[in-house]
């Protein structure tokens, strides 16, 4: 929506998005994460964040050591909510270490959870790892590893001018023993050493060369530390909180997929120890045990023994369990500095060409010391306000859909964006269906309504009309197992395409006014974060597209078109089409009505409620 606003910034130009004054003192971290194999990345990195804002450390930067399409998008999800979306975040640059999907295709989904860096704009890692070393002062730096060692294998086997970064004439060892202050791992498990712990696995070479050559003292927060240690079952508002999606999302949490539950702790512990060592307000967590030398064999399985000369340790207990987690739950939980929302336009808000357009943030706490609040159409900046209530109004541009979004800066340089908003402005046309305003009438299911879709009648997953909500019953208009419309569980339609795609339609003898449209998403264990999809309608025998995208609402979310008092479109069909985006096959896709009691789920406090078509 290209608002024609002009807006003086006054100066504006630039930010700092950190405080500068950091003590010489503060630990400097860099985390190395396998985020996406498991929900305790995103706690580990969450107790990071509460820990800089708490000022008790410096965050340097992010490490993934995992592959997959949305591991970097998870990672900047979570730094946005804290604030820090520029946080740079390296990408281990090789094959194969993948772990578990449940969350990071919807953490990772900028229409679910806004962010800046993905995949194909992060560095490589080794680069990254020897630029925040290098400009880092001698024996400053604390790497903590929670996931597999490739990327810190990387970094200590690279050599001076790697890939022609001439201004640094150090071998990626000769930086570590000069940078680092301290290795820690979540590696290893001391208790039980024929157990071939997972960490290791995931690169026993890097893990031995690790543990064999850097030159620095480290310190193994083993298997059996963080196990029994659980936490995470008291993070809310996962539509809004990326770390609390995963736990939502993770099938290995107490409760399993759908519910936020506790789990192991084994990354946490080590990220605490990177920031505060061994206490906690001047009482002992763990002790330790060293100094020692630590290997691994060729099945990943922990070798060790006491060695005056070694510069190995391990964390051992001290302090009661129920103690622990009380610590690593508060930090979890701890809320970041602001928390914003884009309030106007809402998500589905239509407009006619030229009509007026509020854009307006929410920003908690009201206290929050702003610098500033810049609005985008489209990812480019089109008002900058610098005072409250931080709204601005402009006219509707031509005809088209438009996502908007806004970002808030802090006085203490802290920005944070908010979510995307999808907003369409139609052009000004007369009322021409036949139909009045009725909040009650779903008009899919009027007496004229031709309900079909891609799925013949007895295949797959239900039939087009069991999704449908109907407003004046105040639940389905069916009631089936699932109310779900769609292919067979694990179904696999290859590369559709636009032309030939999974849909569903509705269509009417006569033309209809509508203004409010909803459809489900999928259900959490079956996501379509690659799928491309089109609302449509029909107009004068032509399809026009009202709303388009990747992923979002079809990996479980709920397309919202219109609502109360919005402009209507005329119509003689409706229709949501759904196809590959020419690399990823699109399987097990259905579309999930909501808001109604079926035979194995309860939706009825769903808002909004779908899927609906109607004029209010």
């Amino acid at each position: 929506m290209r608002i024609p606003i002009f807006m003086t910034t006054v100066g504006l130009l630039g930010l700092v998005l950190m405080a500068s004054g950091a003590s010489a003192d503060l630990p400097r971290i860099i985390l190395d994460t396998d985020m996406r194999g498991d929900c305790d990345d995103a706690g580990a990195l969450a107790l990071l964040h509460a820990l800089a804002d708490n000022g008790d450390c410096e965050i340097l930067g992010v490490m993934a050591s995992t592959t997959g399409p949305h591991v970097v998008g998870t990672i900047s999800a979570i730094n946005n909510f804290y604030g820090r979306p520029d946080l740079p975040v390296g990408l281990y640059s090789g094959e194969g270490l993948r772990g578990g999907d449940d969350y990071a295709p919807v953490v990772g989904d900028p229409a679910w959870f806004p962010h800046r860096i993905c995949n194909e704009t992060a560095p490589d890692s080794t680069a990254l790892y020897r630029q925040l070393l290098h400009e880092s002062p001698d024996n400053s730096v604390s790497i903590v590893v929670i996931g597999g060692q490739p990327c810190v294998y990387r970094l200590l086997e690279s050599e001076a001018d790697y890939e022609g970064d001439g201004s640094i004439n150090m071998t990626g060892a000769e930086l570590a023993e000069a940078k680092v202050r301290e290795l820690v791992l979540m590696a290893a498990n001391f208790v039980n050493p024929d157990h071939g712990e997972w960490n290791v696995i995931l690169d026993v070479t890097a893990a031995q060369t690790v543990a064999r050559d850097w030159p620095t003292p480290i310190m193994y927060s083993g298997f059996e530390i963080g196990h029994i240690i659980q936490t995470g079952g008291t993070l809310t508002e996962p539509e809004t909180n990326p770390v609390a999606m995963s736990y939502k999302l993770y099938r290995g949490t107490q409760g399993g997929v759908g519910v936020i539950g506790n789990r192991s702790s084994w990354d946490q512990t080590a990220v605490y120890y990177a920031v505060h060592g061994r206490e906690y307000n001047d009482a002992l967590i763990w002790d330790k045990e060293g100094p020692m030398t630590v290997s691994f064999d060729d099945e990943g399985r922990t070798r060790y023994e006491m060695d005056p000369d070694g510069n190995h340790h391990r964390l051992t207990e001290h302090m009661p369990i129920e103690d622990v987690e009380a610590i690593i739950e508060d930090l979890m939980t701890q809320p970041p500095r602001a928390r914003v929302s884009l309030d106007s336009p809402a998500a589905g808000a239509v407009y006619t060409e030229g009509a007026s357009v509020t854009l307006q943030v929410g920003i908690e706490p009201e206290d929050a010391a702003i610098r500033r609040v810049v609005y985008l159409v489209d990812d480019s900046p089109v008002a900058t306000v610098t005072w409250p209530p931080y709204s601005i109004s402009g006219n509707a541009p031509s005809p088209g859909t438009y996502i908007v979004q806004a970002y808030v800066d802090l006085e203490d340089g802290g920005r944070f964006y908010t979510q995307q908003a999808l907003a369409t402005v139609i052009p000004s046309q007369p009322i021409e269906g036949v139909n009045e305003p009725d909040a009650d009438v779903n008009l899919a299911l009027v007496e004229d309504a031709q309900l079909s879709g891609s799925v013949p009648s007895g295949e797959g997953r239900g039939t087009p009309e069991v999704i449908l909500f109907d407003p004046a019953k105040g639940d389905y208009h069916v009631q089936t197992a699932y109310n779900e419309y769609g292919v067979s569980f694990g179904e696999n339609l290859g590369l559709v395409t636009e032309e030939d795609p999974f849909f569903w339609q509705v269509e009417w003898e006569e033309p209809k006014n509508i203004n409010e449209i909803t459809f489900g998403g999928t259900y959490p264990n079956q996501q379509q974060p690659f799928a491309q999809w089109k609302l449509q309608y029909r107009h004068d025998g032509s399809w026009q597209t009202l709303l388009e995208g990747q992923g979002g609402w079809i990996n479980t979310g709920i397309l919202q078109w219109g609502g109360p008092g919005s402009p209507a479109i005329a119509t003689d069909a409706v229709r949501v089409i759904v196809y590959s985006d020419g690399t990823h096959p699109v399987t097990s896709i259905h579309l999930r009505g909501r808001g109604g009691q079926s035979e194995e789920r309860d939706d009825r406090d769903t808002e909004p409620k779908a899927t609906v078509i109607r004029y209010r």
